[in-house]
């Protein structure tokens, strides 16, 4: 899959819309330019996905955007640690994160990835012979795409949310993992409360549910099935 070029940002596509769009695997794209500064690295959470951002001064470099078993240090070889049970590397060339003067032009700090239901780590994994790397741990491999906008030139990676269970599967406390984290972070959306997205179903998780079962008044018993599941969706319009 080829990213498209975007002159705005898509944050209220639908699934369905982001479904076609999305691919597990990689996703490459040319420069338009000779050369650019990584400036600035941004993250976001929609509805449906988490959004990494990666904001450069000058022509957008090409990117080539995958999942990998294990993200390298550029130059070094040195394994990345990330947390996450999945890792996307993005690679962005011709790019530099430093000026003529060798200081940095991107010093951090990183963003917060506090309660986002997919992303869970990043990690500069290079800058080096004018490509620059970076490292994505998520919560699950789950299906991305990839932006190239402009004015300013950025380069956007969209990880799709794990659903929070299909069919009759059931979530309810004690269960963990990604799903559980979509299911938080919908819960925070819809209750507009400052609910953890943790990955762990606990009473908290289970009380919010509750609370929103009560007010779409479905049986309240805290546990998220298909009827939970399709009344959020309508909520949020997803």
């Amino acid at each position: 899959m080829t990213a498209r070029d975007f002159d705005i940002g898509d944050d209220e596509i639908t699934a369905d819309q982001l479904a076609a769009e999305t691919t597990t695997e990689a996703d490459v794209a040319e420069a338009l330019g000779a050369g650019a500064l990584l400036v600035n690295v941004r993250v976001g959470g929609h509805k449906t996905f988490d959004r990494v951002v990666f904001d450069f001064d000058g022509s957008l470099p090409g990117h080539r955007v995958e999942y990998v078993d294990q993200v390298f240090q550029d130059g070094s070889g040195e394994p990345v640690p990330l947390k996450g049970r999945a890792f996307l590397q993005a690679v962005m060339t011709p790019a530099a994160a430093h000026d003529d003067n060798g200081a940095p032009t991107f010093p951090g700090p990183l963003p917060s990835l506090a309660n986002l239901a997919a992303l869970r780590d990043l990690a500069d994994a290079g800058d080096f012979q004018g490509v620059v790397t970076w490292g994505i741990g998520v919560a699950a491999r789950t299906p991305f795409r990839t932006l190239r906008l402009s004015n300013p030139s950025r380069i956007a990676i969209d990880l799709t949310h794990a659903a929070p269970g299909t069919g009759n599967h059931l979530l309810r406390q004690g269960r963990r993992g990604a799903a559980v984290a979509t299911w938080q972070w919908r819960l925070r959306l819809a209750l507009g409360r400052d609910i953890d997205v943790d990955e762990i179903f606990g009473p908290q998780t289970e009380a919010a549910t509750r609370d929103f079962q009560r007010a779409q008044r479905l049986s309240v018993d805290g546990i998220v099935g298909p009827r939970t599941r399709a009344a959020m969706e309508r909520v949020l319009g997803i």
